[in-house]
């Protein structure tokens, strides 16, 4: 079980979410998929209080140990399948899922055709935000972006073209 090494996708949803924390205040934030947490440690000084997840130990691991490194104390990083062991609400909660088609590599591959994973975020999501929380996922042009759109009512805000594949950045309204 590889840790996923930060990359493109990691950078864009760093930038987006940079833009959406200037303009609003949010005191409680999930990370869900955080990998080595390089993106709730983008955004650590502009927000309250981060729960960081992933399903892999050695992933937390890495992100703690980083976070002693880097000093931040307002991140608290715990082992969750998604939502299995989380608790309570958030003002904003993000996720940059894995989203190759396949099942190899948990660090990579969002299942067989590449969106069971994001599927069940999607489905899941709004019961951990608050009334007036905001939940941002990146999709990939490797998904049917479509089609989860319009099944779970996304709004892009932003989007990205690599040479071999487009990114998008999506509010999850």
């Amino acid at each position: 079980m590889d840790v996923y090494e930060p990359s493109e996708d990691s950078y864009f949803l760093i930038d987006c979410l940079k833009e959406i924390v200037k303009n609003r205040k949010f005191e409680k934030v999930l990370e869900i998929g955080c990998g080595s947490g390089i993106i709730s440690f983008s955004i650590a000084k502009f927000v309250g209080n981060i729960v960081a997840a992933d399903i892999n130990p050695k992933a937390i691991e890495i992100a703690e140990k980083r976070k002693q490194e880097l000093g931040i104390e307002n991140i608290r990083f715990c082992v969750s399948d998604l939502f299995s062991g989380i608790k309570g609400k958030f003002d904003l909660i993000f996720f940059n899922p894995p989203y190759l088609p396949g099942k190899e590599e948990i660090s990579y591959s969002g299942g067989k055709n590449g969106e069971e994973i994001i599927v069940r975020f999607l489905k899941n999501v709004r019961n951990y935000l608050n009334s007036k929380g905001t939940a941002i996922i990146l999709l990939s042009s490797f998904n049917n972006v479509k089609k989860l759109e319009k099944r779970f009512k996304l709004k892009l805000i932003k989007r990205k073209k690599l040479w071999f594949e487009e990114l998008y950045c999506y509010l999850v309204e």
